[in-house]
């Protein structure tokens, strides 16, 4: 039995223009997703291992390292919300992948330099999480705070990488109150030409 591709616009996109200039917003900040090191061999012929950093906000960006085929570039985006590109879900082998069906002319994603055809790998998210426990928590339960995340995204359902898409809608809570993400950051897979 075949599933027909799952198919949605990356939300919150509503297909809206923004005033603001993307490529002017990323010039003032540093990266929120960017390749670090060399490839790294595998056991497995034809794929390396590629690392990344991403800022969550900390000291001390979080190490990632996701599996690459040989003949497909790592490329790292920031886009600015409404992200401007639709992500459609198709069968690969046995496993399943999200990528870019459509970039919206003029939009964030088509002017980062964003392809149709586009495999998303990771993306930023916000994840809401608890204090850390101690001993005094059945005094004062700890509280739940929302913060900002990275979420691999192969192999997974297609509706969880969309919620952690539009996540980025939810302020995230800081040591000076809250906070709007502004930035979504996307690891894309890109078939060499």
């Amino acid at each position: 039995m075949s599933a027909a591709p799952r198919r949605a616009p990356c939300p919150p996109a509503r297909l809206a223009r923004r005033r603001a200039s993307p490529q002017r917003d990323a010039s003032r900040r540093a990266a929120v997703v960017r390749r670090t090191g060399d490839d790294e061999p595998t056991q497995t012929a034809g794929v390396v291992r590629r690392a990344f950093a991403v800022d969550l906000g900390g000291a001390t960006p979080a190490a990632v390292s996701l599996a690459f085929p040989l003949d497909a570039d790592a490329v790292c985006f920031e886009l600015t919300r409404p992200l401007g590109v639709v992500f459609e879900q198709r069968l690969r082998g046995v496993q399943t992948e999200i990528f870019v069906d459509e970039v919206v002319p003029g939009g964030a994603a088509a002017l980062a330099g964003v392809e149709r055809g586009d495999v998303l790998r990771l993306c930023t998210a916000v994840f809401e999480v608890s204090a850390p426990v101690d001993v005094t928590t059945w005094l004062n339960p700890p509280a739940k705070r929302k913060v900002k995340a990275y979420y691999e995204c192969d192999a997974k359902p297609f509706d969880k990488v969309m919620d952690a898409l539009a996540s980025h809608g939810v302020q995230i809570d800081t040591p000076n109150g809250k906070e709007d993400v502004k930035v979504v950051g996307l690891v894309l897979q890109r078939a060499r030409a």
